[in-house]
C-alpha cells in the first residue's frame, strides 16, 4: 500500500532527505588516497615526488605546485572543542587526518573575487575517509574533533613567523558557519 502526504498526521509535512554532494569552494581540493588493508593492518601512501604507479600519479599532481615549507602535527585531547576559524592571505594549507582519528572541517570563502565568495562548506576527514584537503589563501577554516583524542597532520606553504604571522581570525560561530559545526541527528 502506498501513502500520500494526506495520509500522514496533521503538522507533519513530508520533507525528502537530500543526498546531493556539496560543491567544493573554489580552489579547495580533496584527494582520495588509496588504503591498502590486510590482516596486519593498513598502509597509506600520503606523499610522493615522483610517480611510478597509477595511484602515485594522483599524489604527484596534487602536490605539483605546492612548495612544502613546514610539516605540522596537532593533537586535541579536549572534549567538545572547536579549533578555528582562521585564514591566511599568503599560505595554502594541506590537511590530513590520520587513522584512527576523525574530524569535521568547516570552511568559509572570504575571497571577494571568488566564484564561491561567501559560501561555506563542511568536509569530514579521517576514520576511513583517507583524503588530503587543500585549503587556499582566503578560505577561513577550522575543525571540530569527532574522536578524542584527535590528530591532524598538515603541510603549509610558508614557515610560521612569530613576528609577522599570516594568520587572521573569524569567530567560530560566525552566522555563515554556525550550524555546520553540529553533529546531525537524522
Amino acid at each position: 500500500m502506498e501513502l500520500t502526504p494526506n495520509d500522514l498526521l496533521d503538522g507533519l509535512t513530508p520533507e525528502k532527505k537530500r543526498y546531493a554532494t556539496p560543491q567544493l569552494l573554489a580552489g579547495v581540493e580533496v584527494l582520495q588516497l588509496e588504503r591498502h588493508v590486510d590482516d596486519r593492518g593498513l598502509f597509506l601512501e600520503i606523499f610522493r615526488t615522483a610517480a611510478n604507479h597509477p595511484s602515485g600519479e594522483k599524489l604527484v599532481r596534487f602536490f605539483k605546485d605546492v612548495e612544502v615549507a613546514q610539516l605540522n602535527y596537532s593533537l586535541v585531547t579536549a572534549q567538545d572543542h572547536v579549533k578555528g576559524l582562521h585564514y591566511h592571505l599568503k599560505q595554502t594549507d594541506l590537511w590530513f587526518c590520520p587513522p584512527p582519528f576523525k574530524l569535521k572541517v568547516v570552511m568559509l570563502d572570504l575571497r571577494r573575487g571568488s566564484p564561491t565568495a561567501g559560501a561555506a562548506q563542511m568536509v569530514v576527514l579521517g576514520e576511513g575517509r583517507d583524503v588530503w584537503l587543500k585549503i587556499p589563501p582566503g578560505v577561513a577554516h577550522g575543525y571540530r574533533p569527532l574522536t578524542v583524542p584527535c590528530g591532524l597532520f598538515y603541510v603549509v606553504t610558508r614557515c610560521f613567523d612569530f613576528g609577522d604571522p599570516d594568520e587572521y581570525r573569524v569567530p567560530w560561530d560566525h552566522p555563515s558557519v554556525r550550524d555546520l559545526w553540529a553533529i546531525k541527528n537524522e
